[in-house]
């Protein structure tokens, strides 16, 4: 039996100084929370979770992924506000937002519309593009929690920078999934199409 590898598409996040110091004060305003928090170096986006799929499968989809890839030019969405999922009451994840991104959806849908060519079902919930900085080991409500991301819904991080989708391997631990990089498909027009300007 050939295989199988546990992958998805998504978009790496970096963050700058300003970023990275608003996590770490989250850390500290949230310590009431048993939250497992994303390791600064695992930060992405998720565009589409694949599963457990053959290795031999892995080509078709980069084949797709790339040619979706040169369709979009690189973008910069904002890094802005802070929310959970599902609720204050049973919280479940806390995520920082994404503003100014509707390239996000048109990938996400081209992403859902080319794979379900190869046999990947198409998820037709709304994308809501976020970044999952802490998932809550125990759903409990805190007034901690309500005033953190009360007070931070609007607060502005950074510009991010996208000019790649990536094609991840997620390797379930003990300590935690850990991320690994298969492939990179960078954003633009190919190159012999692209406008020259003088």
């Amino acid at each position: 039996m050939a295989e199988k590898k546990r992958i998805f598409t998504g978009v790496k996040i970096d963050f700058t100084e300003r970023t990275q110091n608003f996590y770490s004060s989250a850390k500290d305003a949230l310590n009431e929370s048993d939250i497992k928090w994303t390791e600064p170096e695992n930060m992405h986006i998720t565009l589409k979770f694949l599963g457990d799929v053959q290795a031999d499968k892995i080509p078709k989809i980069s084949a797709k992924l790339k040619n979706i890839a040169k369709s979009h030019d690189e973008f910069k969405p904002l890094l802005k506000g802070v929310g959970v999922f599902k609720d204050f009451y049973r919280p479940k994840i806390l995520w920082f937002g994404l503003r100014n991104c509707p390239e996000f959806e048109k990938i996400k849908n081209g992403i859902e519309n080319s794979l379900s060519d190869i046999g990947f079902e198409i998820d037709y919930r709304k994308f809501t593009p976020h970044l999952t900085v802490g998932r809550f080991k125990t759903s409990v409500s805190s007034d901690q929690l309500k005033k953190f991301v009360n007070t931070n819904r609007e607060v502005y991080l950074q510009a991010v920078s996208v000019s790649d989708i990536i094609l991840y391997e997620s390797i379930l631990s003990p300590q935690g999934s850990q991320y690994t990089v298969l492939e990179k498909f960078p954003l633009g027009i190919e190159e012999g199409f692209r406008e020259i300007k003088f």
